[in-house]
């Protein structure tokens, strides 16, 4: 059978797992970290929270322009040769907008960059009272690097911001029909990404959680990604 450009016909079995994956593994509200924590500031005291990996390092920035986004590596990786990385984004133009869309757009700029790619449906959730959407999308081949992308998307829509954490594997390049990532890896995958959990200290619709009231009160409230390292 052959593709054109830019097109994977996804499988019903790969669907339906993908998605009963996805529900099983619902986000939680009090979720810890094993490592360092995130928050991404949208204003007026909206923020989303995020648990990292053991051990995995944020990656230097050391321009205003990269403020509201980050990045983080496994131990043993750098920025020249890594294979797994998540990355948390902050949108303030997408506020209030539909998280689909969203999803939507980051899938075309895939099939712009791969010589084939995919996209399982977008699957919508409301976490916290927000609209929250998870997506994977593949990569047989980036047409820059000439390596494969296997990457996991969580979107959430806030009232001041959008919210995106992803998991992004990178792997040699691969056929259609492959599985160049494993079973347990998209688990942890799907299971680190779901701890996202969008609030805002000044509305009862979408409280956060009393946890975190120490941490937020030192946020300076900017749009932006801050990096809350975990106790030794």
């Amino acid at each position: 059978m052959s593709f054109t450009k830019d097109e994977i016909k996804w499988s019903e079995s790969l669907l339906s797992g993908l998605f009963f994956l996805a529900v099983s593994l619902m986000p939680l509200s009090n979720a810890h970290a094993a490592g360092d924590s995130v928050i991404a500031q949208g204003g007026n005291g909206e923020v989303f929270f995020a648990a990292l990996p053991d051990q995995w390092q944020a990656l230097p920035r050391n321009t205003q322009a990269q403020s509201t986004t980050a990045e983080w590596l496994p131990p043993g990786q750098d920025v020249n040769n890594w294979e797994d990385m998540i990355t948390v984004q902050v949108f303030p133009g997408w506020a209030g907008g539909d998280v689909v869309s969203f999803l939507d757009e980051l899938a075309a700029i895939y099939k712009q960059n791969c010589e084939v790619s995919g996209a399982t449906p977008p699957l919508k959730d409301q976490v916290n009272g927000f609209p929250t959407g998870f997506r994977l999308i593949n990569c047989t081949r980036d047409l820059t690097r000439n390596t494969g992308e296997v990457a996991l998307f969580r979107a959430t829509v806030g009232q001041n911001a959008l919210y995106l954490i992803q998991h992004v594997f990178r792997v040699p390049e691969f056929e259609i029909g492959a599985q160049p990532v494993t079973n347990e890896a998209m688990k942890q995958a799907f299971e680190g990404i779901r701890t996202g959990w969008a609030c805002n200290q000044n509305s009862k619709k979408h409280p956060c959680p009393p946890s975190w009231q120490s941490s937020l009160s030192k946020l300076d409230g900017k749009p932006s990604v801050v990096v809350i390292k975990a106790p030794n």
